[in-house]
This record gives structure tokens, sequence and C-alpha cells, in this order.
């Protein structure tokens, strides 16, 4: 996944801080997050639960930092009792209030069987909400895997890396005196990754010119945009990827279709990619989807005692246009609902794999250290009462092949002419470029070939097969509109459905 950015409900960010002193009351985040739990969790959790599995929690810590056996007594079943027992423990183990408190949170939410429940600490509550906002710390470039070797696909403009002579395309090869060669893509990102304002020498060695350099960059942070798109250079559809549904989203989204009308071409079409969108917050999500309809149910939600609110999008604009959605396992939370919603009304079909299934919506709640508390408090269905949680989405259209997906979509929508290219491992159609782990063509035992599933989609023809890849020499005799030119290394293949 690009990110799982969980479902955070900004409006919601509305709490008081408890006046008291932490100092006063050494075990007070353990009181407020226990307050919360039993008030508000959709669960409705027990009492003896939570306290059994904060102690259960501190325990197995202590087991396993110290070597402590520390036994939970199954008579402690109160919040009193708790503190009670955390003091004693405290005073065997000689930890701080910091550690303890957050064994004992970690601990209770454990019992929730609730993965969205989540105690943040303040660096991590920054981290969280940069995260929905698509704010990251780094040098500017966005890589990827392709035959075992880190590629540039995109290089952020106003970024550190858009100042030096780094392009898309490069291959990166070394983070200092450490080699990225033959390194997985998460053990290159854990070597890349640093603090703002720190240094690092890059080494890269560009293909076209087949010759190594090096440049030296600083770390800053980013602000990326969190909706980027362009039109097909064919039949005058759009196409708009939404990377989260931070506070921008829906002004992005917005913007970017007035760009798009701004062109003079009668949109005919929109594809819009949730592919690996893990979330964000419910307002943005209702904003966009007022940027598909003048007025509808976004969603139901219930909330632990099952009263049921409707959520409407109001005062909205009807788009005009038939919408694709891409979606894919990463596509969750606020995409799943955005999805639903549109496909309810009729407005998109979704195209791709089954969604995530997070169901379920949080409110981040402050804690009185500076400390927060992420909770679920509702569960939500399409305005079909269609269920979400742990169950997701099933596309209309179910497509494996990531490239394959795009094709389904604008075949859908009813293009007719087709022009598919690779150049530095991004698959483009018509005009747009895609990352893809696996390259559209390669060369065979039987000459070029080209992604199977690509080709089935791309013909309409089932027989092809989606696994692996096939000789292109044999379609380009049966089909003569399909036509295949190569120059420079650069294939580009192109079809004009009759």
């Amino acid at each position: 996944m690009k990110r799982m950015s969980q479902w955070a409900l900004a409006a919601l960010l509305l709490t008081t801080a408890i006046p008291v002193q932490a100092a006063d009351r050494p075990y007070l985040e353990t009181e407020e997050v226990f307050s919360h739990v039993m008030e508000s969790h959709l669960s409705k959790p027990a009492a003896q639960q939570l306290v059994k599995g904060a102690l259960q929690g501190i325990s197995e810590q202590a087991g396993k930092k110290q070597h402590l056996n520390l036994t939970v007594s199954p008579e402690d079943d109160t919040l009193g009792e708790l503190e009670e027992r955390m003091a004693e423990w405290q005073t065997k183990g000689k930890w701080d209030d910091l550690t303890i408190n957050t064994w004992a949170i970690d601990g209770m939410l454990s019992t929730l069987n609730d993965p969205h429940s989540v105690f943040f600490t303040s660096d991590e509550l920054r981290l969280f909400q940069s995260d929905v906002e698509n704010q990251f710390v780094g040098f500017g470039f966005r890589m990827r895997m392709q035959n075992n070797e880190l590629i540039l696909r995109e290089i952020v403009p106003g970024s550190p890396a858009a100042a030096t002579s780094l392009k898309r395309g490069d291959q990166l090869l070394k983070i200092g005196d450490i080699s990225l060669v033959g390194k997985s893509f998460e053990e290159a990102y854990a070597y890349l990754k640093g603090s703002e304002g720190t240094e690092a020498v890059l080494t890269a060695y560009r293909p076209s010119e087949k010759r190594e350099f090096q440049v030296k960059l600083k770390r800053a942070m980013l602000q990326l945009p969190e909706a980027e798109g362009q039109l097909f250079s064919k039949d005058s559809i759009g196409y708009i990827s939404l990377e989260t549904f931070g506070s921008d989203g829906a002004i992005q989204m917005r913007d970017k279709l007035a760009e798009f009308a701004r062109t003079g071409q009668h949109l005919k079409g929109l594809v819009l990619d949730l592919r690996d969108n893990g979330g964000g917050y419910l307002s943005t999500a209702r904003d966009i989807a007022s940027l598909f309809m003048e007025e509808g149910l976004l969603m139901y939600t219930t909330n632990r005692n099952g009263v049921e609110v409707e959520t409407w999008v109001r005062n909205g604009n009807d788009i005009g246009v038939p919408v694709r959605i891409l979606v894919n396992g990463g596509t969750a939370s606020a995409s799943e609902l955005l999805s639903g919603a549109l496909r309810d009304h009729g407005i998109a079909k979704l195209v791709g794999t089954k969604t995530y299934g997070k169901g379920s919506a949080q409110q981040v709640i402050p804690l009185s250290d500076g400390d927060a508390l992420k909770l679920t408090l509702n569960e939500y269905f399409t305005p079909k009462h269609t269920v979400v949680n742990h169950v997701g989405l099933t596309p209309d259209m179910v497509v494996e092949d990531y490239a394959a997906q795009v094709v389904e979509a604008l075949h859908s929508l009813g293009v007719k002419n087709w022009e598919l290219s690779d150049e530095n491992g991004d698959t483009e159609i018509n005009g747009v470029p895609f990352p893809t782990v696996d390259p559209l063509f390669k060369q065979g035992t039987d000459g070029l070939q080209i992604k199977a599933a690509v080709m089935q989609h791309l013909l309409g023809d089932s027989s092809v097969g989606e696994k692996d890849y096939v000789a292109i020499a044999p379609y380009l005799k049966s089909h003569p509109s399909l036509q295949l030119q190569s120059k420079n290394g650069v294939h580009t293949l192109t079809y004009h459905q009759i």
C-alpha cells in the first residue's frame, strides 16, 4: 500500500483538557483511556476486560524487558485496583510513568480486537496527522522496484531532489557508503529515511548515458499533492489519482476538474484512482462526493447503541459523465465510503480487486500529556446498507493486473483508440503514466512479449488469459489495426478498435 492512514474524524477533535497535573496523578492517561473506551468504543467492553488487558500488557512487557514475573490476579477488575497494581509493579520494576502507562494502555486496547483503536504518543500523533495530510520528510522523489533495481519514477517539484540533476528513470546505487544494490524496497527505504535537515550523498546511475554520478541532498518536509491527474490523450476521458482524504483533497479534486473544463474539450468520462488510498477525513469524503452529485445520502452510521444516523450531501454538482473508480486491497475507509456511495447512486462503477474492508470511523481524542487516543466510535454502511467492515467492496469489473485495470476502465467508457508504451518502467496508457511492478513489454524466446492481462483487456479476448506474458507477433497478424513501433528501445503499441 502507499499508506494505511486510518479514518480520523477531524470535526470531532474538540475536547477540553483535564486541568490536572500528571505529577499529581501518575496514571492519568491510563484513567483517561479507560474512561473513553468504556464510554464510547463501538464494542461496549466490560471494565474487567480492560483491567485484565492492561495488567496482562504490563506483565508481558516486564517479562520481556526485565524477566520479571508479575502475576495478574483474577480479583483485580476495577480501575482503582488497576492503579494499585500499577503502583506496586512500577516500584518493583523502577519504570518511569510514561513506560508503565503506555504498557497498560496498549494492553487495554489489545482486548478490543480492533486494530484501528490506537494510542499515539505526541510524536506518533504528528506523524499520523502528516500522513493524512500527505506530508513527508524526504529528498523529494518517488521510487519503484523493477528487475531488483531501485528506479526513480517521479521527482517532486520544488523538492531538494528537483534542484539536482536527478531525473526520472535514474537508478539509485548508494546512500553514503551503503550500497542499495540487492536491497529490498523496505530495506532501501529504511536507509533513505531521516530527520528533517539531515544530509546524505546519493550515488545514481543513468542508463541512457551509461554513467554514475553523485548528488548531495538535504531532507526536507514536503507537502505532496493529494489529487493529481490529466486528460487521456484519446477520447476526452479524465484521470485523477487521489492519494489521501486530507484537508486539501476536495479542493485539489475540484481544481483538477476545473482544469479539464478549461481545455475546451467536452469530458466524456472520468477515471478516479483510489488504489492504495487508505482514507482520511469524513468531511473531505463528503466534499468530494458533492463534486459528483447534487444531493444524496452519503452513508449510514451506527454507534454502540445501534442508533442509526444519516449523512447527506447537499448543494453539490452533478458531474454529468460516467465514472469508473479503480480500487484494490489498499482502498480503505473513506475511499470505500466514497466508492460505495457513488456506486449506489449509479454514478460510478468499480474496477479492480476487492477493497480492504474498513467500514468503521474513529475519533482522535487528545489526552493530558499531549498524547492522543484514536478510538472507533461508529460502523458505517453504504446508502443501500451494504456492509463494508471486515468485508470490503467487490468491484463491478474484477481485474487483477494493475495496468489492465486502467485498460478495462477505459474500455467500459467506450474508448476505441489506444496507444500503449513502456518507458523508464512506467506503463503509459493513452498518454498517462502508471507505475507498474513488471514492465509492459519484455523479450522472450519467441520475440517481443506483452503482459497477457493487458492484451486480454485491450482486445476484449478472454482466451488470451491473464498469466504472465504472451508473444505479440500472432496478434499483430490476426488484428490488422494492432501496430507496433520500436524506437531507441521504447516500444509503442497502437490499436483502433472497430
